[in-house]
């Protein structure tokens, strides 16, 4: 499966970078992680992908926001 990132540049561009989705790396509360490959450098990296539904109450995109800002 591929999985798209929407990149904002502080220039106003955006762009798209594209993962391949590997092996379930583990799972929590509301959120599981993935090995991916950067398609373009093929760098394998850790993903934690997050359903935008599981987002809804606001304690939860707190603790999204933290963990952004560590």
């Amino acid at each position: 499966m591929i999985i798209e990132e929407k990149i904002k540049q502080p220039n106003g561009e955006t762009y798209i970078r594209k993962y391949l989705r590997g092996k379930q790396l583990g799972r929590g509360g509301f959120a599981r992680c993935y090995e991916v490959t950067d398609l373009q450098t093929k760098t394998v990296l850790a993903a934690k992908i997050i359903p935008r539904n599981s987002l809804q109450k606001e304690r939860q995109k707190q603790k999204v926001y933290f963990f952004f800002r560590l």
